[in-house]
This record gives structure tokens, sequence and C-alpha cells, in this order.
């Protein structure tokens, strides 16, 4: 998500929650099948969530249902008795799970247009809000895999989290199925589908995979700088870019949302940078994700910071090896300058923030501008070689897993033998 996006989420002043415990089951999968109905702007779906419990004798379980209108929850063929608490859905188990058990829920449910979910008349997409379309456990800590089937209409493009596994036809309609096999976050799950022009093309193992608007400028050469700060982004983290494929999406309104191996980003972005090629800003932020929000991610909202705050600050380093330090500086200047307005009006925090009871609590933009500002006074600190190499370790350290701030202070200290307790003490945890 970008740092516009941060806005939309930003709640005025500070929270005075406290950060909700996690929940008692681990959800290993979902089985997810939708048919989107655009000319009527609604979906209908089921997901069947497998998780195991994490106590002895759980008798209900909570899920994220966002505005979807849940018809039923069956286990094994029995109904499960549920009702709706605002946005979550309460499930009562007919049969208590014992510690550690294997169960599976199927539920069914139908969607319209909500903050997660947007139609327009030859497109529908997702971004950030999943509960909104399909039922889960929306919180960054229960990681999951996903195998999504998607019912869309003939002659549309589709793009989704995972991997492409094979498309078929069901009368009037094109079938396609899409599994992500290693564990990602649920908030990074998600689809979108439109009459889009498609160009692809190879960038070393990587299949980069555009679509755009029928008639608009060529998608490719519009996004040909994703190639450069794929290559940026493989060689400051020390990790190669971890799918086969990688899939940006210009599509209407104005998404600006990473997903596992998909990124969705406005129409008017392309022309934008078809116009002026060097605005590679957005394209870098979102890439980004794919290492910091998605291979590694926050353990719970109180780190955002660790999704936001990186890839803020790497489409800005981004930024200067393309064009010059002084490119860099005007980012950062960004940052700084915004954070130092948050922080006149009375709105700092830590970044590692744990007051909380909701994302929208923990996000705006402080993980954002602070973050980005922070790891630039960090790079300071630390001096260019140290820092990028303490970048690299804390990625080798931590990737396919789930972070918090002092998981990334320990990487950097073991990178450097120097301790950084009084930079963190001062800039992250107060």
């Amino acid at each position: 998500m970008d740092r516009l996006s941060a806005a939309f989420l930003f709640v005025a002043g500070v929270a005075t929650g406290a950060t909700p415990p996690p929940r008692p089951y681990d959800v290993e999968h979902y089985e997810v099948k939708i048919a989107p109905d655009i000319a009527a702007q609604r979906l209908t779906g089921e997901v069947t969530i497998r998780f195991h419990t994490l106590v002895d004798g759980l008798d209900s379980l909570e899920l994220d249902a966002g505005s979807l209108r849940v018809t039923s929850v069956v286990e094994d063929y029995l109904n499960q008795p549920f009702e709706r608490q605002g946005p979550l859905l309460a499930i009562r188990l007919e049969k208590r799970a014992r510690l550690g058990e294997q169960r599976k829920l199927t539920i069914r449910y139908e969607a319209q247009p909500a903050n997660g979910l947007a139609f327009f008349d030859n497109q529908v997409y997702t971004a950030f809000f999943t509960s909104h379309w399909m039922v889960a456990n929306d919180r960054p800590e229960d990681r999951a895999t996903l195998h999504l089937t998607i019912s869309a209409p003939r002659n549309r493009k589709v793009a989704a989290s995972g991997r492409w596994i094979g498309t078929h036809r069901d009368g009037q309609r094109e079938v396609s199925e899409w599994r992500q096999d290693a564990e990602a976050p649920p908030f990074n799950f998600g689809f979108a589908i439109g009459d889009f022009e498609e160009r692809t093309e190879q960038s070393g193992s990587v299949k980069l995979r555009y679509l755009g608007p029928r008639g608009a400028r060529d998608v490719a050469k519009t996004m040909e700088g994703t190639k450069q700060a794929l290559r940026f982004l493989e060689e400051k983290t020390g990790h190669a870019y971890p799918e086969k494929t990688y899939t940006q999406v210009l599509a209407n309104g104005n998404p600006m949302q990473e997903m596992a191996q998909l990124t969705l980003l406005p129409a008017a972005y392309g022309e934008t940078l078809a116009a002026h090629p060097e605005d590679l800003w957005l394209l870098a932020h979102e890439l980004a994700h794919q290492w910091y929000g998605i291979g590694i991610a926050c353990r719970d909202w109180s780190d955002f910071w660790l999704n936001e705050g990186f890839a803020t600050f790497l489409a800005d380093a981004f930024l200067e090896q393309q064009f010059g330090r002084e490119r860099y500086q005007r980012e950062i200047d960004k940052s700084r300058q915004a954070y130092e307005k948050l922080k006149a009006e009375g709105r700092d925090r830590p970044l590692s923030f744990h007051d909380w009871t909701t994302a929208d609590q923990a996000s705006g933009g402080i993980p954002y501008q602070k973050g980005a500002w922070v790891l630039h006074l960090l790079r300071q600190q630390m001096g260019e070689e140290a820092f990028w190499r303490g970048l690299r370790v804390y990625t080798k350290d931590h990737w396919g897993g789930q972070v918090t701030s002092v998981d990334f202070q320990k990487s950097l200290e073991a990178a450097t033998a120097a301790s950084l307790k009084d930079f963190f003490d001062t800039w992250v945890y107060r």
C-alpha cells in the first residue's frame, strides 16, 4: 500500500485500546471458490478453512467477515450455529476441538461492493480488506496457503494471488485456478478481473505480466521500470524474488495495493508513468512489499512499519540509484516533513505501537513516513556498508516468517557487532 493510501486508514488522534490477544487457533489453508457477477455488482463465494486448535476444548471460532452476508457454516455435512457480531463471524462448534486437532469448516456467503471489493463496468478487484470478499482470519500473524478458484465471464483477463494452475470453460464462463504455496498473510490475498490488454516479458527467471486498459499506451513499455526495480531489490535485500511470475494490473479507480505475486495500480498512474518515466516511486514501493509485507511480515499490526516503512524507504533508495542522491533526498524530505506535521498535530507515537484494537488504529502516516525517516537515520548512523549488510542479514534470518521490531534490531546488531539499543529506544520503542 502506498503512502497516500495510509490516509484512508488513519484514525485521527491516538488509539486508546490494547492489542487484542491472539486467536486460539491457526489457519493452515483456505480453499476458496468465487463467482463475481460484474454487471450485478455482487459475488457469491465458498471458503473451506482448514485449521488446528491451539487450546484444548475449543468450542467456538471467531473469524473476520467484513460486510459479507453469510448463508451457512458446515462441518462434516452438519450445520454449525453462527451469528454476526459487527464485522466478525462467531461460530459455535457442535463438537469441541481437542488440542492440536485439525478441523475444516465450509462457509458460504455473498458479497457486494465494499472497501475491499470494487466493481466497475468491466472490472472487479480486491484491495486490502480480504474479509470483505472472503471469510478469513484477517490478522497478519496467521499466515496460510491458498487455493483460489475464480469463475469469470469469458474473454476477461484474470490475475490472482499465487501461481496460475490452469483455466477451463464452463458454459459462458471461464474457471481459473490459482495456488499460493508459501504461507502468506491473508490480507495479501486478492484478485482482479477485467477487459484488459495483456503483455508479458522476461526478467531473468521471472515472468513479468502486465494488464492494462484496452486502447491505452503499450503497458509493457509503460511499466518497463519494473525490471530495474526488481534487480535493485534483489541486490539490496540479498534475496531473489521468490516466485516465477509477478503481475501488475492498471485498473480503474485508485487501487494501490500489493498482494502475493500481484500488484494493483491506478490506470491513471500508468498514464502518468508513460508521460514521466522517472515517476517510479509507486511502482517500486508496491514491488518492495513482495519482500517486506509478504516474504517477511509483521507479526501483528503493532509493527506495521516493518511492512510500510521499509517499502517507502526502499522506493526512495531505488530512485536514488536511478536518478542520484538529490532525488533520494527529495523523497526522504517528504517523509520527514509529513512526520513533523503529524508530530506537531500531536499524532506522534512509537513505531512499535501496541495500543491498538483494530488495524485502522495501527496504520496511518506514522508507519509510512516516520518509518522511512527512521530507516534513513539508521542508514546514516550505521554507514552504507553496515546498513545494507544488516538488511541482508535480517532478510535471510526471517524470510517466510513473522517479525517484530526486536527481530530487526537483533539482526542489525548481529551484522555489525554493535549495540543499537539507544537508537531503537529513541526512535522505535517510544
